[in-house]
């Protein structure tokens, strides 16, 4: 395990249109490096975030049968631990479950799967449209960082199935560090690629977050508390013939906090689910041919979440 750092980039000069172009830049260096990277003065209160972890730790303090209450297909609403299995995703015959849980929103507000505590639900509702406006931001400046026009994307991502994540990783009493050997099986989130086009993490101790960068070293994610960390998912890294990398990455017990609970909060960004995904402009050549076949998102996600579940799921 390395020390080495992901980038943090200031998009100050993109929202402000100040220097657009430096920041496109930056992007495009730091995805075609790791696919991961660290965004500041991105528009979104820290007071926010702080009140959403809060109210969603009373959601997960509730009795397991209140939570169950919200489960509905393609894992949204709550998933209890050992539910889902992302290193399945990865590798079929995986029997490594995560150990955390979580609760899946997305909107159009589906009743069912949003929590029964409306200041949760009013606070969620707040952070999902300020993220998702975010989220659009970041897609245009992706396809400034691709030398593309800032709105190649808009008409694939108008669209979007996006996901809000609550994330609990609760309390492992009695944890003991793990050896380099034991951190694979010990993981508390076993390593995985995002599946869409890109995530948008907070969390307000991101330790015990690690990515793997082109030289298969595991890289601590340690991000200043008013930072999100943004990964590149599968289907960017489709788009773009691997020139952006879908970063393996995963949770494991940090020398520091162990077995401690552990909260985050993931934004998963998709393309529109009828979005065709196929190489781009600028991301192939006679040399370097595209290297997978054009495949709709909906399928993809549909194989992932189903992987992960462990049973045939349907995007409806």
């Amino acid at each position: 395990m390395t020390k080495a750092s992901i980038p943090v980039i200031d998009i100050g000069p993109y929202l402000n249109k100040s220097d657009p172009q430096s920041v496109a830049l930056q992007i495009n260096k730091a995805c075609e490096e790791i696919g991961f990277f660290m965004i500041a003065n991105h528009g979104i209160p820290l007071s926010l975030l702080e009140k959403l972890q809060k109210e969603s730790t009373a959601f997960f303090d509730l009795p397991l049968s209140t939570k169950q209450e919200t489960m509905a297909p393609f894992g949204l609403g709550y998933m209890g631990q050992g539910m889902e299995n992302v290193a399945a995703t990865l590798k079929d015959e995986s029997k490594l479950q995560d150990q955390k849980e979580s609760l899946n929103m997305n909107l159009p507000v589906r009743e069912k799967v949003w929590p029964p505590i409306d200041s949760l639900n009013d606070t969620a509702k707040e952070y999902y449209e300020k993220v998702q406006e975010l989220s659009s931001h970041l897609m245009r400046l992706f396809a400034l960082a691709l030398n593309l026009d800032e709105s190649f994307f808009d008409d694939k991502v108008d669209n979007a199935f996006t996901v809000l994540r609550l994330l609990n990783y609760p309390e492992q009493k009695d944890a003991v560090a793990p050896t380099k050997d034991q951190m694979e099986s010990m993981t508390r989130n076993a390593e995985h690629t995002d599946y869409g086009t890109l995530t948008i993490l907070w969390s307000k101790d991101s330790r015990g977050l690690q990515a793997k960068n082109r030289e298969g070293e595991w890289i601590d994610v340690v991000a200043p508390v008013d930072h999100f960390i943004i990964n590149i998912g599968d289907l960017m890294s489709n788009w773009t013939n691997d020139k952006w990398v879908s970063t393996l990455h995963r949770v494991v017990p940090h020398p520091d906090t162990l077995g401690a609970r552990r909260m985050s909060v993931p934004f998963f960004h998709n393309p529109n689910p009828d979005a065709l995904i196929e190489c781009i402009p600028g991301c192939f050549s006679d040399e370097n041919p595209a290297k997978y076949e054009p495949i709709i998102a909906k399928d993809h996600l549909e194989m992932k979440v189903s992987k992960a579940l462990g049973k045939e799921e349907k995007l409806e």
